[in-house]
């Protein structure tokens, strides 16, 4: 796949920087779930995401071996990733959880929290340029942390307000089932219903999307529609949505509404 800048994201005494690796993989672990993560520089992860660029995508353990497909989300306003995918493979110790995974030229590793969905620190400390990697550069991006986020599966409810039109704002529900498994830019899969705020509007359309990282993108199945984006927190309690653009079905033209719903 292509390659741009590659950041080597570590803990400070658990790894090392691996340039021109060539990880391995295993054809007999069992397989196990399939994670969503976000990785970025600083000390916490703000809901929604204020830190950037950041990586986002899927991590699989497979008895001692892991696997992983990270894209990077370079500024506020893209929460779909750039299409640039990277592959990651590695190992996972059961006995103290650590887990490394590394690909064309650089590696992260990290202890598996103990209470899902909690921050764990990372040191940013080198990359590489290429495929293969001709050159390792010095990079110091710490302190850097990364955090599993919660699938988003149930009913998230609360009001949207219409900033174009406040008699349009009201109660909206929103029902999510995500995929167990990421789609090959690491992204999970989103299916479901959305119910609109104020009588003008149609009931439950049916949507899709995908959730990388804390981000959410979802659209409408059919016409007419709207175009979503948000974020989730990394417990999946609550989704923030930061704009929910409305352009068909005889209301306002582009409504436009914002607001938090929360899991029932």
């Amino acid at each position: 796949m292509k390659s741009g800048l590659r950041f080597a994201l570590l803990l400070p005494v658990a790894a090392l920087l691996a340039c021109g690796v060539t990880p391995t993989t295993s054809t007999t672990a069992a397989v196990g779930n399939w994670q969503n993560w976000q990785i970025q520089a600083g000390t916490a992860i703000a809901s929604p995401p204020n830190t950037y660029p950041s990586f986002v995508g899927a991590i699989q353990i497979q008895g001692t071996q892991a696997s992983g497909i990270f894209t990077t989300v370079y500024s506020p306003g893209t929460p779909t990733p750039s299409s640039t995918v990277e592959d990651f493979a590695g190992t996972f110790n059961p006995s103290n959880q650590a887990l490394s995974l590394i690909t064309n030229g650089y590696s992260f590793a990290f202890t598996e929290p103990s209470t899902p969905y909690t921050p764990v620190p990372f040191g940013v400390i080198g990359g590489c340029v290429g495929n293969p990697p001709p050159a390792c550069l010095a990079i110091s991006l710490t302190p850097s942390v990364a955090v599993q986020i919660a699938p988003l599966n149930g009913t998230y409810a609360g009001t949207l307000t219409a900033s174009n039109d406040p008699s349009l704002s009201g109660t909206a529900t929103l029902t999510l089932t995500q995929s167990s498994t990421p789609n090959a830019s690491g992204a999970f899969p989103l299916t479901g219903t959305m119910t609109l705020p104020a009588s003008g509007f149609p009931s439950a359309y049916p949507i899709a999307g995908t959730v990388s990282g804390e981000g959410i993108v979802l659209s409408p199945v059919t016409a007419p529609g709207f175009y979503i984006g948000a974020s989730t927190n990394p417990a999946g309690t609550q989704i923030t949505v930061s704009s929910l653009v409305y352009g068909g079905g005889g209301v306002d033209p582009l409504a436009s509404f914002t607001g938090t719903l929360t899991l029932q």
